[in-house]
């Protein structure tokens, strides 16, 4: 879900769409439910599994992921590749095919850095805000990275256009 949030927002859309609304009949009508808090607390309980070494309570066997198993950077890695992969391959109904190759890198590099880094971000909306208008993979990346270790190290969010700045 962080993960199709981050999209939508670096489109410019206010929700993420997530499931055909089945119960009208039409495949081609979204939900569209999702809110940046949404996103940002699904992206702050993957930032607390991950560095609190969170135990699972029960067995996956799609993952064969075992009960009280560590919830580990590599589970983290193998369900964001696997989740980025299934959104890379959606209908242009469910992703939209121009962001496949634009905002929704830009979307993965954004959750990727913001569940590993040793220090909790403040705000998801901020990486999000730094990424606006970039379609390219290194710039997300250099851009999250540079905001992360400042507010790590000096305790500074960077809230300004870095296009404009």
């Amino acid at each position: 879900m962080a993960l199709q949030y981050c999209n939508a927002f670096e489109q410019g859309f206010q929700a993420a769409a997530l499931k055909p609304a089945d119960f009208f009949g039409n495949d081609d009508v979204l939900y569209l439910m999702e809110d940046l808090a949404t996103g940002e607390i699904r992206l702050s309980i993957l930032w607390e599994w991950l560095h609190k070494r969170a135990v699972l309570t029960a067995a996956d066997e799609e993952t064969g992921a075992r009960e009280g198993d560590p919830f580990t950077e590599e589970m983290f890695s193998r369900f964001l590749s696997e989740e980025y992969a299934k959104l890379q391959h959606a209908r242009n109904v469910d992703v939209h095919d121009d962001s496949k190759g634009t905002t929704l890198p830009v979307a993965n590099v954004v959750v990727d850095a913001y569940v590993r880094f040793d220090q909790k971000a403040p705000w998801m909306v901020d990486l999000l805000n730094v990424n606006l208008g970039v379609e390219q993979e290194r710039t997300a990346r250099q851009r999250t990275r540079d905001f992360l270790e400042l507010f790590a190290t000096e305790g500074v969010r960077i809230t300004k256009n870095l296009d404009f700045a």
